[in-house]
């Protein structure tokens, strides 16, 4: 103890001041550091909720984003599926179409062929009544007689018969 007297240094009222900072740091301890402290907390706790947060909007807009590439690659897909669909079913379409222009082309030949025969044949036995018809008057003017019914029939089937 000597040694703090030396010094200058008063045991007693060295007690007294460590007594009275550890009651200053217990009144600041309670009143002052815990609230800090508390405040403090809750502000961290509110950043890494906030971070929390900021990763969570960041992976759901990845997410986002990545469905959105995916939905409009599949969009893309569809409607060239679609273009192509639709560009088949017009050469189909087209194909049919030339089709039924041959089908009816060649129908409409073949009916004006069949007409054209029909005229044909018409129009022979329109020429061979009418030679028949000439003959028959030819020949009763040749002949001077007048021709009945029956031998202008056997006179025109001997030459029609002659002529196939």
């Amino acid at each position: 103890m000597e040694i703090l007297k030396q010094f200058g240094i008063d045991p007693i009222l060295l007690a007294a001041q460590v007594v009275n900072f550890l009651i200053l740091l217990f009144i600041l301890k309670k009143l002052l550091y815990k609230p800090l402290l508390g405040v403090l907390e809750t502000r961290k706790n509110k950043i890494e909720e906030s971070l929390k947060n900021a990763e969570e909007i960041e992976k759901r807009l990845n997410e986002t984003g990545e469905r959105e590439q995916e939905a409009i690659l599949k969009s893309a897909k569809e409607g060239e599926k679609i273009i192509k669909e639709a560009g088949d079913s017009a050469a189909q379409i087209i194909e049919e179409a030339k089709k039924k222009y041959k089908d009816i082309v060649t129908r409409a030949a073949e009916d004006a062929k069949k007409l054209n025969e029909a005229e044909k044949v018409k129009l022979q036995q329109e020429i061979k009544d009418s030679v028949a018809d000439f003959v028959v008057l030819a020949l009763e003017r040749i002949t001077g007689k007048v021709l009945t019914q029956s031998q202008k029939k056997e006179i025109l089937a001997k030459n029609i018969n002659n002529y196939k």
